[in-house]
């Protein structure tokens, strides 16, 4: 089975709704991007590992290594330098597929005989299956949703 790692900021920021989102809450932009890889990795049948740069919330929820996606915060290394640990640590290195922005960390991918895909691939890859949230202007309301917002601003 193919595992995928994911360089999670340089995905969020291939995706314009998640990256607007990450300028005032970065938690939620994590969140829907965990859960938009979660819905692919159960359709396309892959492990992954998202890495993101930093310490974990205090908050998060400790999760389970055999759940199909496992998230990782780098603390104290950057986010590229836990993803070629994990590359060199592998005995799997033909099963692995990384997904970044970064040309160094694809680059020493390729040379370890792992799969690489760029972050905006990876991004439209998530929104061809619809896993992955549009912004919220594409998303036409409801007559009943135009209402209650009509009365909530007191113009109805």
């Amino acid at each position: 089975m193919q595992h995928y790692i994911i360089d999670g900021y340089n995905v969020i920021h291939a995706i314009p709704a998640l990256k607007k989102t990450l300028a005032h809450n970065a938690e939620s932009s994590r969140e829907l991007l965990i859960h938009s890889v979660s819905q692919l990795t159960h359709k396309k049948k892959f492990r992954c590992t998202i890495v993101f740069d930093g310490t974990a919330p205090e908050n998060s929820l400790r999760q389970s290594a055999h759940a199909p996606v496992h998230v990782i915060f780098s603390f104290p290394f950057s986010a590229d330098a836990k993803i070629k640990t994990m590359i060199e640590q592998s005995k799997q290195r033909p099963k692995l597929v990384i997904i970044s922005s970064d040309r160094e960390i694809l680059n020493f991918a390729k040379a370890c005989s792992c799969q690489t895909y760029t972050s905006k691939y990876f991004a439209n890859l998530l929104s061809e299956g619809d896993e992955i949230i549009t912004e919220k202007s594409d998303i036409p309301l409801s007559s009943s949703q135009v209402d209650e917002w009509l009365k909530i601003f007191g113009e109805k």
